[in-house]
C-alpha cells in the first residue's frame, strides 16, 4: 500500500512521489499494467522530488534502449540461483526415490555451487549482471590464479590450492555462464547478448586409472586386509563394505557421490535379453537421475551388500542393549542407504580406507607421481568398456556424461589396445589367402585360446 503521509504526481503524472514512515518513495508505470517502485532513502521533500524525476528518466531510457527495467547485481542473481538449487535439492530428498519428473540437485553439486560462487561474489558480485561480458569473464582467470597468492599466508585455508587446475577454472567459468543464462531468462539482462567466451584448458589432465594387473592387486590387498581383522566386528564390516564399494564402482562407472546417495530401493533386480540376472542402479548425480546397468559380474557384489544389510538389521533387532546404546546414532536407518556404515548412517567418504588398501598394494602414486583416488575406478570402468568394444555412446549414457568427454578423457587410454585388436584382425584376413593349412592352424590356435579363456 502507498503511504498516506504525502502523495504527489510529478512530470505530468508520469511519476508518483509518496512517503511512508517519513521516507520518500517513487512509482513509475512501466507498461503491461505494472509499476516499478524505488525507495529514495531521504526524508526531505525537495531531495525526494529530484530523485523521483531522476528515477523516471532512468526508467524511460532503459525502456527506449530495451534494457532490463530492474537492474540486478550478480550477487542478487547468485542469491536467487542458489535458493532455487537448494529447493530442488530439498524437494529431491523428499520425493519418491523412483520419481524422475522433477529436476534434482544432488548434495555434492549444491556444495560445489556454494563453494565456487564465493569467488564470483568477490570478483564482480556488485557489478550489474547486464554489464558482465566476454572481457569480464576472460579477466577472471588471472584474478583467480592470483587469488590465494594475494592473500596473507595466515588467512589461506588449509585445503586451498594456490594453483587452480585447468579443469577447476573451466568449471568455475561454466558456472558463471550458467548464472548469466539464468539472469537472461528472467529478463535481468534485457537485450544484452550472452557472453560466448569460454576457457579452454591448455592441457586436459585426467585422474589416473588402474591397469588390469593393478586392479587385481587391489582386490588381493583388500582380501588380505579383511582377513587381518578377526576381533572387531565394526572394523571388519567397514573393510568388507569398502571391498564391495570398490568392486561395484569399478564395474558400473558410477560417480562416488552417486554411490553414496544410493538407497536399497534404488537397486532393482531384472533379467536381461540373454536371460542373465542383473541389477539396475537408479542413481542421482550432477547430471540428474538415470538408470545404470553394471556388468553382470557385479550381481554377486550387490547381493553381498544386501545380505550384509539384512544381517546387520537382524543382529540389531536381537540385541536390545545395543539398540538402546546406538539409538541416537542410528538415525539414518530409516533412509535405508545401500552403502551404509555399521550403524546404518550414510557414507561420508571411504577415501582414507581406500588409501590404506592402495598402500598395501604398493599403489599410492603412479610412476609419474599422480595420486590415485576413488574416481580412478570410474576411469578404469570407462577404459575397460572401450577396450571391450562397447559403443562409446552406450558407455557415455550409462556413465551420465557426453561422448566428447569419453573421447577426450578416456579414449586415449583405450585406443592403442583397440587399434592393436583391429590391426590383428587385418593381419589375419591378409593371411587367409595363404592356403588351407594356414587357416587350419589359425583356427586351431583360436580354439585353444577360446578354451583357455572359458576356464
Amino acid at each position: 500500500m502507498l503511504g498516506n503521509e504525502h502523495k504527489e504526481f510529478l512530470e505530468d503524472g508520469k511519476v508518483l512521489l509518496y512517503a511512508r514512515n517519513g521516507i520518500y518513495y517513487a512509482r513509475v508505470y512501466k507498461g503491461d499494467r505494472s509499476y516499478v517502485y524505488r525507495t529514495l532513502k531521504t526524508r526531505k521533500l525537495a531531495e525526494g522530488k529530484k530523485l523521483a524525476v531522476k528515477f523516471l528518466h532512468e526508467i524511460e531510457f532503459r525502456l527506449a534502449e530495451n534494457l532490463p527495467i530492474q537492474q540486478k547485481t550478480l550477487n542478487e542473481v547468485i542469491d536467487e540461483y542458489v535458493a532455487l538449487r537448494q529447493k530442488q535439492h530439498d524437494r529431491g530428498e523428499q520425493k519418491n526415490a523412483n520419481a524422475t519428473s522433477q529436476q534434482h540437485t544432488s548434495e555434492s553439486m549444491l556444495y560445489q555451487i556454494k563453494r565456487v560462487v564465493k569467488f564470483w561474489r568477490e570478483y564482480c558480485g556488485k557489478m550489474a549482471v547486464d554489464k558482465i561480458d566476454n572481457a569480464v569473464l576472460q579477466d577472471y582467470i588471472p584474478w583467480r590464479k592470483d587469488y590465494y597468492g594475494n592473500m596473507p599466508a595466515d588467512k589461506v585455508p588449509k585445503q586451498a590450492k594456490p594453483n587452480p587446475a585447468d579443469q577447476t577454472l573451466a568449471w568455475e567459468t561454466i558456472l558463471a555462464k550458467t548464472l548469466l543464462k539464468f539472469a537472461h531468462e528472467r529478463g535481468y539482462r534485457g537485450k544484452a547478448q550472452l557472453p560466448t567466451w569460454r576457457y579452454i584448458a591448455s592441457n586436459k589432465i585426467t585422474r589416473p586409472t588402474f591397469t588390469k594387473p593393478e586392479y587385481i592387486s587391489i582386490i588381493l590387498a583388500m582380501r588380505r586386509w579383511i582377513a587381518e581383522e578377526k576381533s572387531d566386528k565394526e572394523r571388519r564390516y567397514t573393510r568388507e563394505l569398502l571391498r564391495d564399494y570398490v568392486l561395484i564402482l569399478a564395474n558400473s562407472g558410477i560417480r562416488v557421490g552417486e554411490a553414496n546417495n544410493l538407497k536399497v530401493s534404488d537397486v532393482v533386480v531384472f533379467v536381461d535379453g540373454l536371460g542373465r540376472k542383473n541389477y539396475s542402479l537408479n542413481v542421482k548425480g550432477k547430471t540428474g537421475s538415470r538408470m545404470v546397468v553394471p556388468r553382470t559380474g557385479t550381481v554377486g557384489y550387490i547381493e553381498r551388500v544386501l545380505t550384509r544389510i539384512a544381517q546387520r538389521k537382524e543382529e540389531e533387532a536381537q540385541n536390545i542393549e545395543r539398540q538402546v546404546r546406538t539409538q541416537k546414532r542410528k538415525v539414518s536407518d530409516k533412509d535405508n542407504w545401500f552403502f551404509c556404515m555399521y550403524h546404518g548412517e550414510k557414507i561420508i567418504t571411504l577415501i582414507d580406507q581406500f588409501k590404506v588398501v592402495l598402500e598395501k598394494a604398493g599403489l599410492s602414486k603412479t610412476r609419474y607421481g599422480e595420486t590415485y583416488s576413488l574416481y580412478s575406478l570410474r576411469h578404469f570402468y570407462a577404459v575397460t568398456m572401450l577396450r571391450k568394444g562397447v559403443p562409446v555412446f552406450d558407455i557415455a549414457r550409462n556413465m551420465g556424461t557426453s561422448v566428447q568427454i569419453i573421447d577426450s578423457y578416456y579414449g586415449k587410454s583405450a585406443i592403442p589396445m583397440t587399434l592393436a585388436i583391429t590391426l590383428g584382425g587385418i593381419q589375419r584376413n591378409m593371411r587367409q589367402g595363404e592356403g588351407a593349412g594356414a587357416r587350419k592352424s589359425v583356427k586351431a590356435t583360436d580354439g585353444k585360446a577360446a578354451k583357455k579363456k572359458s576356464v
